[in-house]
């Protein structure tokens, strides 16, 4: 008799695993501006594997309050049915688990105002520039608020593109703990009029899911944000705010193999005492020599501002002197500001440091990303 093989299922965006949430920690003070959450997720017998610079999709639900609150703006009822790819779904099925339901988009107010012929909607959406900015921090009840329409549930379905999961970079290293995936998860929670607004899936996994129930899981490569395979080749990471998940995973890693190369992270966020996330962490792996240097910049604890990118004006000579030595350089978080303030700020102490010209400043950095060696995980 021939011996037996249980294969190791492939677990992927459309066959995700039913992990367990394991624990849920808020890493900011209660005095902060924010509110971060530490979420480890049980992968069991899963078999996943990830390295560091993965990320992790997570296949959400919406917010129970928001379907609710939908169902009642629209005059429509959840037990409406609608028939959706060849079957037959609940008004509260679709709005829970199909589609996207929070943050108003471009393609959202288009089907709408066509659904609806509300003249101000439709004016609104005649001018692409102005509808972005209308829309920004706008949720798609906001938009039912103040263009109220009439719909039937076959006419307002059409409006709203399908769920998409969750993406997060993954802020542990498999070498370390191979069965629990950690996140690093900002909590999107703004004031919209008199009513608190929340992101769909900070607040899913940081609130709404308990320890102990089941979250739906898969991971996903990066094979542009990787660590050196040399590991006696320097690093210097980026990552202000939660741009510092990867790092962690970064340095974990790093750590385990017992890598020779020094690591140097640059971490900002507003406040030290209520907003130095892992301090613990980071400060005793600056003690044990894991970190061979970190810079911080807490922009609120001093009458000018300070961020990262100050602290790489402050250290231009070494942040040069690194990159000659063959360090890899590593930027992660917000795309919108930080990243550019930050690419700004390379060339200009490139240039600087290097006795070059703005054209040549950007061919060095061409270099390196071309060599591997400045990798960006912006959002």
């Amino acid at each position: 008799m021939s011996e037996s093989h249980t294969a190791v299922p492939s677990w992927h965006r459309d066959h995700p695993y039913l992990a367990v949430l394991k624990a849920q920690q808020r890493l900011t003070g209660a005095d902060s501006g924010k509110d971060v959450r530490h979420i480890e997720i049980d992968l069991g017998d899963s078999g996943i594997q990830w390295q560091p610079g993965d990320t992790l999709g997570v296949w959400i639900r919406n917010d129970p309050e928001l379907v609710t609150e939908l169902l009642t703006l629209s005059g429509l009822s959840g037990e409406d049915k609608v028939e959706l790819d060849g079957k037959w779904f609940s008004l509260t099925t679709l709005l829970s688990e199909v589609l996207e339901i929070t943050q108003a988009y471009p393609g959202f107010i288009k089907h709408y105002a066509e659904t609806t012929g509300h003249p101000g909607l439709l004016a609104l959406g005649a001018d692409p520039k102005a509808l972005r900015a209308w829309l920004d921090n706008r949720q798609i009840v906001d938009v039912l608020k103040e263009f109220p329409g009439p719909v039937t549930a076959a006419s307002f379905i059409p409006c709203f593109r399908r769920l998409t999961p969750r993406q997060y970079s993954i802020a542990s290293s498999a070498r370390v703990d191979p069965r629990t995936i950690h996140l690093t998860v900002g909590q999107v929670l703004y004031q919209q009029d008199e009513t608190v607004r929340k992101g769909a899936g900070s607040v899913y996994l940081g609130y709404r899911v308990q320890v102990g129930q089941q979250v739906p899981v898969f991971t996903i490569a990066n094979p542009n944000f990787r660590l050196p395979d040399d590991d006696a080749a320097p690093v210097i990471m980026i990552g202000p705010g939660t741009g510092i998940a990867p790092f962690r995973a970064f340095l974990q890693e790093r750590a385990a193999r017992g890598a020779s190369g020094p690591n140097w992270l640059l971490f900002g966020n507003p406040q030290r005492g209520s907003d130095y996330l892992y301090e613990a962490e980071l400060e005793a792996w600056r003690q044990n020599g894991v970190l061979s240097r970190l810079d911080l910049a807490f922009s609120r604890d001093q009458a000018e501002k300070r961020y990262v990118q100050h602290c790489l004006q402050d250290q231009a000579a070494d942040v040069y002197r690194w990159l000659e030595n063959g360090a890899s350089l590593y930027v992660c978080g917000d795309a919108r500001h930080m990243a550019e303030d930050v690419q700004t700020t390379l060339l200009d102490l490139i240039a600087q440091q290097g006795g070059m010209d703005a054209g040549a400043a950007r061919q060095y950095l061409v270099g390196l990303r071309q060599q591997k060696r400045y990798q960006r995980d912006v959002y």
